[in-house]
């Protein structure tokens, strides 16, 4: 973090300090607005991991595809209107009154439809434990803003889904700068629901592949591509908001701030984080325990996590006093380190795959999470060095011929080439530790700050490259530099004299002997 963060983080804080909290804390982030419903979308991912481990892909898939938990609203069918309905005004149901709500945006007079965002629980969806106690119905005339506008025809429940964070992608993520490299990479807009959706059905790539490896990246896939991309997109979402003044695009732009917390960290983490998370927030946690990148003290937390909600509340804060642009860099920084626990994760399980790999089932659940992590990370590493995504894809893909072919060492020298152009470094990633021994795996050591060769430009830094122009080179370019400043001088007192000589001309009087340019006008 750079000294003018720091202050900044101090000044916010400072600030912060003497308000009193309006919305329950998020591992240590204040929302300033209402994001309980989207922090719920982890409950999606925690039953659907719940049906993969008893290998019931259905029911996994009802959930990952229909939701159930997460931004409940009902879509509600009614006589033609004939008074226009205003957003926020609270929805109540003759002989229901465990339902309740509100009008999710406005409604013009004439319409027959409204949408109402559930503020009693409704948990239908796809959820194989459904709970309708607070379900609107359609026995029972609705009351909106106190107005009676009669009992509706028909009701549809919808939710937020963990398979829309990809479907939805090109809609709502078109022309954002690390969505577009991702979908460049992988050649589809909605490449993570696909490569779920495969896991799920064991089609495409995962035709014959072993339940365990369909497990492995059909979840991780939910969380790491499709969670990952929208985290992103909402921090893209709240600085383009704040820069053309659109404060009802997702009601402001903090509130889409706000989101982009919400769904990086999820509701099961509480407000100072819980092992039962689901989310990334809980990814940086394991991997920092695997790699040595814990904070010290009672209190240990990934230094990934302490650094992103820093850098998160520093973009609260911008966002919140209209300065957009300084919230760019914040959305910038969380992106490099939310990566860190990608790349952990892909040498992890590159690691164990070329050494550690059970024989008895092929080390298939090893080779799944080197897939899953390696798919998540790879168009960063693609948009740095061709050459090292290449290499790291043929020994960890999902058709991959003979996975870690090409041996640990030179898949971990692949990673390391690109950690300066993803704006990492050797000790944000760290080394893996051995469980059976004090230290870390051989070969598996923290890289230095001296990147290996052979992947790329991307490998050798600034100071590098200048340090390769031979000398004679630079006298080359200084006297080309030299001459053509002298001709430059010419040029010019040519011009001036030119100028001169026209301008006599247009006054009558001939120019003096010697100083003639050229041939006289007539």
């Amino acid at each position: 973090m750079t000294m003018y963060s720091v202050f900044s983080l101090c000044t916010f804080l400072a600030i912060m300090g003497s308000t009193e909290a309006s919305y329950t804390m998020i591992v240590g982030y204040e929302p300033h607005t209402d994001v309980r419903q989207h922090a719920f979308i982890d409950l999606d991912q925690q039953e659907m991991e719940t049906h993969l481990k008893a290998s019931d892909f259905n029911k996994a898939k009802q959930i990952y595809k229909l939701g159930g938990n997460s931004g409940a609203y009902a879509e509600v069918a009614v006589a033609t209107l004939t008074a226009s309905l205003a957003k926020g005004a609270v929805v109540t149901q003759a002989g229901n009154p465990r339902a309740t709500g509100y009008v999710k945006s406005n409604v013009a007079i004439g319409a027959t439809t409204l949408k109402v965002t559930y503020t009693s629980t409704c948990k239908v969806g796809g959820s194989s434990s459904p709970d309708t106690s607070g379900c609107y119905t359609t026995s029972g005339a609705l009351t909106v803003g106190g107005v009676a506008i009669g009992q509706p025809t028909a009701v549809s429940n919808r939710y937020r889904t963990l398979a829309g964070f990809s479907t939805q992608a090109q809609a709502k993520m078109s022309g954002q700068e690390f969505y577009t490299a991702y979908r460049a990479y992988n050649q589809y807009h909605d490449y993570a629901d696909r490569f779920v959706t495969a896991a799920l059905d064991a089609t495409g790539d995962f035709v014959g592949k072993e339940n365990i490896f369909r497990v492995e990246c059909a979840k991780k896939g939910s969380a790491y591509q499709n969670v990952w991309m929208y985290v992103v997109r909402e921090m893209e979402d709240a600085i383009m908001d704040c820069q053309t003044g659109c404060l009802e695009c997702n009601d402001d732009p903090v509130h889409a701030w706000d989101e982009a917390v919400a769904f990086y960290a999820g509701s099961l983490e509480g407000t100072a984080g819980d092992s039962s998370g689901k989310l990334l927030y809980r990814l940086a946690e394991k991997r920092c325990s695997n790699f040595g990148t814990c904070t010290s003290g009672d209190s240990s937390r990934a230094a990934v996590n302490v650094a992103i909600i820093d850098e998160f509340r520093l973009g609260q804060f911008a966002l919140n006093n209209g300065r957009c642009v300084e919230a760019i860099p914040q959305k910038k920084r969380i992106v490099e380190l939310m990566s860190v626990p990608l790349v952990q994760g892909a040498i992890r399980y590159a690691y164990k795959v070329d050494k550690l790999a059970d024989k008895v089932n092929s080390g298939s659940k090893e080779k799944a999470e080197g897939v899953a992590f390696s798919m998540a990370i790879l168009p960063r590493i693609a948009a740095c060095s061709a050459q090292a995504a290449e290499l790291i894809n043929v020994n960890l893909g999902v058709n991959a011929a003979s996975p870690m072919k090409d041996g640990f060492v030179k898949v971990k020298q692949a990673f390391e080439s690109t950690y300066a152009c993803m704006g990492i470094t050797c000790a944000d990633v760290g080394g893996l530790l051995s469980a059976e021994a004090d230290g870390y795996y051989p070969t598996a050591e923290p890289c230095t700050t001296v990147l290996p060769q052979g992947f790329g430009s991307s490998n050798t830094s600034t100071s590098d490259k200048e340090e390769k122009i031979p000398v004679w080179l630079i006298v080359v370019l200084i006297v080309i530099g030299a001459l053509l400043l002298i001709v430059t001088v010419v040029a010019l007192l040519y011009r001036n004299q030119a100028r001169k000589y026209q301008d006599l001309s247009k006054n009558g009087a001939a120019p003096k002997s010697g100083n003639t340019i050229g041939s006289p006008s007539v």
